[in-house]
């Protein structure tokens, strides 16, 4: 059976194809990024309940600590400080932390922007051998 689709017919359906194939992508995208958002806004509604109910608690646990120190003979100043430190370089070190995992790289839609790669590679290939096929046979009809 021989093809009779012109090479304007042949362009014009495979760019129809893009066209929806990219909606479809597009609309893809959103629900990742959707997905993330939802993911990240329910981690810091936990991280802030967290937060108020570990600070008073780690204030206490602090103060009995230091209280601890000061029992066992250490001046009230050094067990203070030494607790007081340690608990802020702690705390800076997990504040460090926190911010790098919920940088923006983590919004981004990775793995729909792989799909649209590989679909315009697809696209690409299938434009590259539709160009090569089509004089062909356009010369094939013509004799």
């Amino acid at each position: 059976m021989e093809n009779t689709r012109s090479i304007p017919d042949i362009v014009a359906d495979v760019m129809r194809q893009a066209s929806t194939l990219m909606r479809a992508e597009a609309g893809l995208a959103r629900v990742e990024i959707s997905e993330s958002l939802d993911a990240i806004g329910s981690g810091l509604g936990m991280l802030i309940v967290g937060a108020m109910l570990i600070i008073p608690g780690l204030a206490l646990g602090l103060q009995a600590c230091a209280a601890a120190a000061m029992a066992a003979g250490l001046a009230d100043y050094w067990s203070l400080a030494i607790f007081g430190g340690g608990a802020f370089i702690i705390g800076i070190v997990l504040a460090i932390l926190g911010r790098q995992r919920m940088s923006s790289s983590k919004l981004k839609p990775s793995k729909t922007i792989d799909e649209l790669n590989r679909d315009m590679a697809m696209a690409r290939d299938v434009a590259t051998t539709k160009q090569q096929v089509g004089p062909t046979h356009a010369t094939q009809r013509a004799a």
